[in-house]
C-alpha cells in the first residue's frame, strides 16, 4: 500500500520550482516595466489618445447681423439649419447604416461614400446649412459617428429684387458680394467654441468649456421696400422686352440723398439651392458698371456754360446743316432749324448741344461733371463700385471737346447719373448719396439756383409733348428728365448699329422735385431701343409708386393738379417723337 502511493507522488527535482518561480517574476517583471512606461514614458501620448477619442472641440456659430429697409422689414435675416458632419473612425465601423442615411440626407450612397473618404481622418462635413428637418431625420436612426450641429443661414425675403445691392453669403458665413460682403466685418460677429466629452459613440457626456458667440451688429439702410420691388420689377419688364443685356436703376430723394431703391438685372433668388451660380447675376450695375451714357450729359454742358456766361439762357443756334468735327459731320435725327437752349434739351440736339461746349472752356465743363459726381468712387461707406472714366481737360482736341458733351468719351455709373440730376433738382446744391441710415451726407452748391431752375423749366419740356421723354409723363404731377441714347463701342475704333446704352433720368413733381431716378439699360438690340422709349416707361411706373407710397401729391396750379402736358399723347405719338430725338 505505503509502496504504492510512494511510487503516485514521486518528489520533482528541486531546479522545476525553480524555474517556475523565475518564470512568474520575469512575467511580474515584464508587466511592472510595461506599466511604468506606460504610467510615465508615454503618458502624453496615451492622454492625448484619450483626449482625440473622447474630447472634443466644437464651433458655436454667431448669428449674422440682420440688415433693415427703412421702414424697419428685413431684408437679410438668419432662418434655422443645420450642419451635418461625422467622425469617419466611427461611422466607417456602421457601413450597413449607410444606404439608411444617405437616403434621409437625400443624396446616393455613391456620393455619401465620396464625401466620407474625401475628408479628413477626424472630421468631415456631410451636408452644410440645410433645412433641419434632415437633421431630425437622421436623429432618429441613432448612427453612431454623425453629428448634427445647430447652425443658421442667410435667408432674404426679396429674393432677387435685392440680390444685386445686399450680395450673397459663403457657407462659413462669410460676406461673398455686395452690402454683405463689403460689410462682412460689422455684419459677421465672432464665433465661439465649446470642448465637450464623449463616449465611444460620440455622445455627448459633458461639456467642459464653453466661449460664448458674439453676435454680428445690424445694418440699417435707406432702402424703401416697396420702391425697391417696383424698380425691379419694371426694370426686368424692359429687359426682357428689349432684349437688353444688363441694367440698373437707382431712386434718391433729392435733399437728403437717401438712396431710396437701387436695382440690377439680371438677378437671382439666393433662398433656392444653386439659385445664384453666375456672378453676371450678382452683380450691383449700378456701382460696378461704367458706360458711355448718352445725351443725359447735355444739362451739365448747359450749366457750364450759363455759368461761365458763354451762352445765354435765351439765346438760339442754328441747326439745320450737320457741323463738321474731326473728319465727321455730326447730325441730329430730326431736322430743325434754328432752336433755342430749351429746345436743344427737349428735341436733344446734338448739333445744338455741341455748339454750346465748343463755346465753353473744357476746364469749366470738366470741373462741373466732377462736382456732379462723375469721374469720383461712390461713398456708400464700403469698396467696391467704379468711378468712371472722365479724361482730363488737357487731353481734349476738338472733336473730344465736343463728342463728350454728347455723352461720348466719358463714362458714368447709374448712381452718379442720379447723383448728378438730383443736384438739379436740389436747387443747384449736390448731396452726397447716402445708402447706410444715419450715414452723414456732405452738400455743396455747383450750380446758382437761377441755372438750376432754368433747367428744371426746360427738362420739363422733355416729359412734354412732342419732347423726347414723353413717355415718363405722370398723369397728375409734372415730370423733369432726360433721355439718353449711345451706340455700343465695337471695340474697332467704331460702334454697333443695333445695340445701345438706353438712359432716362428724370425728376418729380418737376418743378418742386422730391425724388430722382435714373435708368439705364445695357446691349438692348430689340425694337426701338432709345432711352426715350425703353427706359423712360421704367421711371414713368416706378415713379408714380413711388409718389404714391411716400405720398407725395401733385402740386395744383389754381383748382387743378399741375399735370404735364401729354394727357392727350397717343401712344403713336410718343414713340415717334421719341425716336426722332431718343439721344
Amino acid at each position: 500500500m505505503n509502496e504504492d502511493t510512494s511510487s503516485r507522488f514521486r518528489k520533482l527535482p528541486g531546479w522545476r520550482a525553480g524555474l517556475l518561480i523565475l518564470l512568474i517574476l520575469v512575467g511580474l517583471a515584464l508587466v511592472l516595466g510595461r506599466d511604468a512606461e506606460l504610467q510615465f514614458l508615454q503618458q502624453h501620448l496615451l492622454r492625448g489618445q484619450g483626449d482625440m477619442r473622447y474630447l472634443q472641440e466644437r464651433p458655436l456659430p454667431a448669428q449674422r447681423g440682420i440688415i433693415y429697409a427703412a421702414n424697419g422689414q428685413a431684408l437679410a435675416v438668419n432662418v434655422p439649419a443645420v450642419t451635418i458632419w461625422a467622425d469617419p473612425r466611427i461611422f466607417q465601423r456602421y457601413q450597413k447604416e449607410w444606404p439608411a442615411v444617405a437616403q434621409a440626407l437625400g443624396i446616393s450612397e455613391s456620393s455619401l461614400q465620396h464625401r466620407v473618404h474625401g475628408g479628413g481622418a477626424q472630421f468631415v462635413y456631410l451636408l452644410r446649412q440645410v433645412h433641419p428637418q434632415l437633421g431630425q431625420a437622421l436623429e432618429k436612426l441613432h448612427v453612431p459617428g454623425i453629428y448634427i450641429e445647430k447652425t443658421s443661414r442667410s435667408y432674404y425675403p426679396l429674393g432677387p429684387v435685392t440680390t444685386p445691392l445686399l450680395g450673397l453669403v459663403h457657407l462659413d458665413h462669410h460676406g461673398a458680394a455686395g452690402l454683405e460682403r463689403g460689410f462682412d466685418t460689422w455684419l459677421q460677429g465672432k464665433p465661439g467654441r465649446e470642448k465637450v466629452l464623449v463616449d465611444g459613440k460620440g455622445d455627448v457626456l459633458r461639456v467642459l468649456q464653453m466661449q460664448p458667440a458674439q453676435n454680428g451688429h445690424d445694418l440699417h439702410l435707406t432702402i424703401q421696400p416697396q420702391i425697391q420691388y417696383w424698380a425691379y420689377m419694371t426694370l426686368q419688364a424692359a429687359q426682357r422686352h428689349f432684349g437688353a443685356e444688363n441694367g440698373s436703376a437707382v431712386v434718391i430723394n433729392v435733399h437728403t440723398g437717401q438712396i431710396l431703391a437701387m436695382v440690377s438685372v439680371p438677378s437671382c433668388n439666393p433662398n433656392t439651392q444653386n439659385g445664384c451660380t453666375s456672378p453676371n447675376d450678382y452683380v450691383n450695375n449700378a456701382v460696378h458698371q461704367a458706360f458711355e451714357p448718352g445725351s443725359v450729359m447735355k444739362p451739365f454742358v448747359v450749366a457750364a456754360a450759363l455759368g461761365t456766361g458763354s451762352i445765354q439762357p435765351d439765346q438760339s443756334f442754328n441747326v439745320s446743316h450737320c457741323l463738321p468735327i474731326g473728319g465727321f459731320c455730326l447730325r441730329d435725327d430730326v431736322v430743325h432749324q434754328e432752336l433755342n437752349v430749351a429746345h436743344i434739351l427737349k428735341y436733344s440736339s446734338d448739333i445744338g448741344a455741341a455748339k454750346i461746349a465748343l463755346r465753353t472752356a473744357p476746364d469749366a465743363i470738366y470741373d462741373m461733371y466732377q462736382k456732379a459726381g462723375f469721374g469720383r468712387d461712390p461713398e456708400l461707406g464700403f469698396d467696391g463700385g467704379t468711378s468712371g472714366v472722365l479724361p482730363p481737360p488737357n487731353t481734349w482736341d476738338k472733336a473730344r471737346h465736343a463728342t463728350i458733351a454728347l455723352g461720348y468719351g466719358v463714362s458714368v455709373t447709374t448712381l452718379q447719373l442720379a447723383e448728378g440730376y438730383a443736384a438739379i433738382a436740389n436747387g443747384g446744391v449736390h448731396v452726397q448719396p447716402t445708402l447706410i441710415a444715419g450715414q452723414p451726407g456732405r452738400s455743396d452748391r455747383i450750380m446758382s439756383t437761377g441755372i438750376s431752375t432754368h433747367l428744371r423749366r426746360w427738362l420739363e419740356g422733355v416729359c412734354s409733348a412732342n419732347g423726347t421723354g414723353i413717355l415718363a409723363a405722370i398723369p397728375g404731377y409734372a415730370v423733369a428728365g432726360k433721355t439718353g441714347t449711345a451706340n455700343l463701342a465695337n471695340g474697332k475704333d467704331g460702334f454697333q448699329k443695333n445695340k445701345t446704352n438706353a438712359t432716362f433720368v428724370g425728376f418729380a413733381p418737376g418743378f418742386a422735385p422730391d425724388l430722382v431716378m435714373a435708368v439705364s439699360l445695357r446691349g438692348s438690340t430689340r425694337y426701338w431701343n432709345f432711352g426715350g422709349v425703353e427706359s423712360a416707361p421704367v421711371f414713368r411706373v416706378t415713379m408714380h409708386h413711388a409718389l404714391q407710397q411716400l405720398g407725395i401729391a401733385p402740386r395744383w396750379c389754381g383748382n387743378h393738379p399741375c399735370a404735364s402736358a401729354s394727357n392727350q399723347v397717343t401712344q403713336a405719338q410718343a414713340e415717334i417723337w421719341a425716336e426722332g430725338g431718343g439721344q
